[in-house]
């Protein structure tokens, strides 16, 4: 399994280098894309599904996870490493239902026919957010995937979940800052 993720400034590149490192800890590869400041919004908002695209054709031998640069691993990710049954991995959000969090995929034809209607629709619809056309994609008949929802253990914010799920153990954590500045790590020059 390969991690993909983007970064775009110095704070997110921070994060993005934990991520990495915290792969690494389990022995996942991890491939980061810095988000050049002169490229248009709207490239911006669609760089989950070009990312994914762009990995999933360049190491056809691996499987995909994306997430997001403040995402750290705190455990084996054993249902995206382990389980083979199902095609797309993600996570819903309870009060949305739409896709929130990491994006797991498959490196296999239906996978690549996904994203190909993913990125058509998000071309047709350049308001909406990919979660929401990812969303509507998974949702449409016609698709032969199957698709496997992550527990809230992989989309997990400590103050959004911890009082819902006192007893959970997280295996991805993210660390959703809200402007707020959180504890730096330093990055190697």
């Amino acid at each position: 399994m390969l991690i993909s993720s983007f970064y775009g400034d110095a704070f997110a590149g921070q994060f993005a280098l934990r991520l990495k490192g915290s792969a690494k800890n389990f022995e996942i590869e991890t491939d980061l894309y810095k988000w050049e400041n002169g490229a248009s919004e709207a490239d911006k908002s669609r760089l989950r599904s070009k990312l994914l695209a762009r990995n999933l054709l360049e190491h056809p031998a691996e499987d995909v996870l994306f997430v997001e640069p403040d995402a750290c691993f705190q455990q084996r990710p054993n249902i995206l490493l382990d389980e083979k049954d199902y095609d797309v991995g993600v996570y819903y959000d309870l009060s949305t239902l739409e896709v929130s969090g990491p994006i797991f995929l498959r490196n296999n034809a239906a996978v690549r026919r996904l994203l190909k209607a993913w990125q058509a629709l998000g071309r047709a619809e350049p308001e909406a957010t990919e979660f929401e056309t990812l969303s509507r994609i998974l949702s449409r008949p016609g698709f032969p995937l199957e698709v496997r929802r992550l527990p809230v253990t992989y989309a997990w914010v400590e103050r959004m979940h911890r009082d819902v799920h006192p007893a959970a153990n997280p295996v991805i954590v993210h660390f959703k800052t809200d402007g707020l500045l959180s504890s730096r790590i330093r990055i190697p020059r």
